[in-house]
């Protein structure tokens, strides 16, 4: 038997290299265990029958995609695994793919994958995929706007930002024709924004919803005066790449995109616009939580921020679900909207906007 347990030592703390990824027999068991608990809680639904094969792959794909962009981000195998596990067992990711048969993990994943190449130099690559998100959905809008940011700090060439626009325009302008176009009401969509607050209640007689109307232009302006606002800071987010690193990856554009305030853009200007168009599904939140995740993990002090997403997210798909959620939606509205001006006053220090008015206040 000793020389059984000592075999059992060795191959515990036994170390591997796949590639450039190293990682040791306990990381190894621990992914397929987790991997294993994802499946199961896929099949505790005895109502949804089995899970669809289809969609238990794309929400793998998926973590197993988040794990390596975390993995990259940080230069810590854990934290990756951490990643792809919390993915694998995350309430709203389960019932997204379980109850509810929808296919917003495909939205992520490319989203996932346009930020790995984002953050690899590869900002071609971004922008067809980031173009895709575009075009298929609009309630991946902020991208466009985010991609304005990048541009004015030399992230994102100028031609490739114009496609992003143009995509973002086609399908917002496709959008707002066909929610006015198909007699939908308010109370039918299950996003905590800020028809939670204001009332949603469905406009009888009327060809469009009054509230809804205002609600797009109100989010077009503001998203686009917030870019403009994020403009006037002095921020970089490109740093020079050291040429003696030997990482070509991170080379391709001379710059290396420094991806945790392109998190943060994300999230606000993706949130933000969730907050104010109208006719958004609870499955809005999915690809923010999913974000959220990475955030947290690579920046560990916001992970109150990321638990307010997942409530948020998920009281969407309870009432959903349950035709209620645990508490009124109005006070899930207020949560995002915390989390919005919590995610507008970090954004701007980081921007070094505040500093910026009082220089020219001030005259300094």
């Amino acid at each position: 038997m000793t020389g059984f347990d000592d075999f059992l030592r060795t191959l515990l703390f036994r170390k591997f290299c796949v590639g450039k990824v190293k990682f040791d027999f306990m990381e190894a068991l621990l992914a397929v265990c987790i991997t294993g608990v994802g499946f199961a809680l896929r099949t505790a639904f005895p109502d949804s029958g089995m899970p669809d094969m289809r969609m238990l792959m794309e929400e793998w794909y998926l973590a197993v995609c988040a794990g390596v962009l975390v993995k990259r981000m940080t230069g810590r195998v854990r934290r990756g695994l951490y990643a792809y596990g919390i993915l694998m067992i995350l309430p709203t990711i389960v019932m997204d793919g379980t109850i509810m048969g929808s296919n917003a993990s495909i939205g992520a994943l490319i989203c996932i994958c346009a930020l790995f190449y984002l953050e690899s130099g590869t900002t071609w690559m971004f922008t067809i995929l980031a173009g895709a998100l575009l075009l298929w959905n609009v309630k991946y809008i902020g991208l466009a706007l985010v991609a304005m940011v990048l541009w004015k700090y030399k992230g994102l060439p100028f031609g490739q930002l114009f496609v992003l626009l143009l995509t973002g325009t086609a399908r917002f302008v496709y959008s707002f024709h066909a929610w006015f176009g198909a007699g939908y009401t308010l109370t039918t969509f299950h996003w905590a924004n800020i028809y939670e607050i204001v009332g949603r209640e469905a406009m009888q007689g009327q060809l469009f919803d009054p509230v809804a109307t205002v609600g797009c232009f109100v989010a077009v302006g503001l998203l686009f005066l917030g870019v403009w606002v994020f403009c006037q800071g002095e921020w970089k987010l490109t740093q020079t790449v050291d040429e003696t690193s030997g990482d070509v990856s991170a080379r391709k554009n001379g710059a290396e995109i420094q991806m945790l305030p392109v998190l943060r853009l994300l999230l606000f200007f993706g949130l933000a616009a969730g907050y104010f168009l109208p006719y958004m599904d609870q499955t809005y939140g999915y690809l923010f939580c999913v974000l959220a995740v990475i955030l947290v993990l690579v920046e560990p002090k916001e992970f109150l921020l990321a638990a307010a997403l997942q409530i948020v997210t998920f009281a969407g798909y309870q009432e959903c679900v349950n035709g209620e959620s645990m508490m009124p939606m109005w006070v899930f509205a207020v949560l995002q909207l915390l989390v919005l001006m919590y995610l507008c006053v970090k954004l701007l220090k980081e921007a070094k906007v505040v500093d910026l008015c009082v220089r020219k206040n001030w005259n300094i």
